[in-house]
């Protein structure tokens, strides 16, 4: 992803986790199996578990950085410490630590959802410039650019409805917040001394429906009927937290073709996961 930078900053790795070890007096536990960041738990001196999380010194990482900073005391992971020059950030300890994923009610689940969302969202207030869900609806048009102005393995008439509808919503969007932006079940974690809490921020802005996609996206596999899970969900989240019930599926349209055009990019085939939730939401928005 970042050429020839990329693998010098691999193999500056092993050093700062040396580095950090002796300033902190770290023990290190086993790392947490991820797929993009290196994430490991670790016992500061005799006094404290914490956890490290070290990525790229990119804007991703700044994001990051500036969402926890301004999600502090809303229901997010404490600080302990950070360093964005050299890309770390110290995190409480949540124990247990058990996700969402736990939680087999999905009544439950949605109520969960429910009180983290709201304690989190506010106006913001940072001078940060964070990306925006009109920024991130860009995706779609670098997915034309990919394939010289047509649709790769996507259908051309579903991206065509999401090029159409993702303007229109964000022309007629007002009620603009900081968001999590990748809040699911895997980012909802429970601490006995704090509750249901959130990690893993990206930090994006636009409207509290988008906010709800991402967890509705996820874990499916339980419901023989997946429309009637994503009908459940919208009806209870939107009454849950006062938000248009249609704006919610419009936007769970959009950002499905969106998280498809991401996938064909990364060279994935979970596009085919996008194109099949999209469906699903158009049926919805056709009741």
């Amino acid at each position: 992803m970042y050429g020839d930078s990329g693998p010098e900053w691999i193999s500056h790795l092993e050093g700062l986790l040396d580095s950090l070890k002796k300033r902190f007096d770290f023990t290190y536990g086993e790392p947490f199996s991820l797929s993009y960041n290196f994430v490991v738990p670790v016992r500061i001196g005799r006094e404290r578990d914490a956890v490290l999380k070290i990525g790229y010194p990119n804007n991703d990482f700044s994001n990051e950085f500036h969402a926890l900073q301004d999600f502090k005391g809303k229901g997010m992971v404490e600080v302990i410490d950070f360093q964005r020059q050299e890309g770390w950030i110290l995190l409480d300890r949540l124990t247990p630590g058990s996700s969402l994923h736990s939680v087999r009610d999905e009544e439950e689940v949605l109520t969960v959802f429910s009180r983290v969302a709201e304690g989190l969202w506010h106006k913001p207030v940072s001078s940060h410039s964070y990306p925006t869900v009109q920024s991130w609806s860009k995706g779609i048009g670098r997915l034309r650019k990919r394939f010289d102005g047509g649709c790769g393995p996507l259908p051309e008439e579903l991206v065509l409805k999401a090029e159409n509808l993702f303007p229109r919503l964000l022309s007629t969007s007002l009620d603009h917040y900081l968001l999590h932006g990748d809040l699911h079940h895997g980012n909802i974690l429970f601490s006995e001394s704090s509750g249901w809490t959130a990690i893993d921020p990206k930090g994006l802005i636009g409207e509290r429906e988008y906010d709800c996609i991402q967890f509705m996206l996820n874990e499916w596999e339980k419901w023989d009927v997946p429309i009637e899970l994503l009908r459940y969900r919208t009806e209870t989240i939107t009454s849950l937290l006062s938000l248009s019930y249609e704006r919610l599926l419009q936007y769970g349209f959009c950002h499905s073709i969106l998280s498809a055009c991401w996938s064909v990019g990364d060279g994935h085939d979970g596009w085919k996961t996008g194109v099949s939730l999209a469906g699903m939401f158009e049926e919805l928005l056709a009741e």
